[in-house]
């Protein structure tokens, strides 16, 4: 993010500009935050990493509301609810009876 008054960068998390001492609005110092907590890191976290990192990243985020924090944690734990049960139903019931019918032939 750059400063408003005189176009340099800012450090994360800079409530004034530290180049020429401008203080910044709070709606920019809100925004001016830890790259990790940006919108799309935790989210690429949750949906492509694991739930486990991203829940917690998404829960001390300031960048979401707390509305925004419930649908995705639910949606998270919906769709790793699903790759669980996709996962049991691909060994048990379609991987084991091929390998049992191969054990039975050799």
């Amino acid at each position: 993010m750059r400063c408003p008054a005189c176009k340099r960068k800012l450090a994360a998390g800079a409530r004034f500009c530290h180049h020429c001492g401008a203080e910044l609005p709070p709606e920019l110092a809100a925004t001016n935050g830890k790259w990790y907590h940006e919108p799309i890191f935790v989210l690429l976290m949750i949906f492509l990493v694991l739930a486990i990192f991203g829940l917690p990243l998404l829960w001390k985020s300031p960048k979401f509301t707390n509305r925004q924090k419930a649908v995705v944690s639910i949606v998270t734990i919906g769709y790793t609810a699903a790759i669980l049960w996709l996962m049991y139903y691909m060994v048990f019931v379609v991987i084991l009876p091929y390998y049992n019918q191969l054990k039975n032939i050799i």
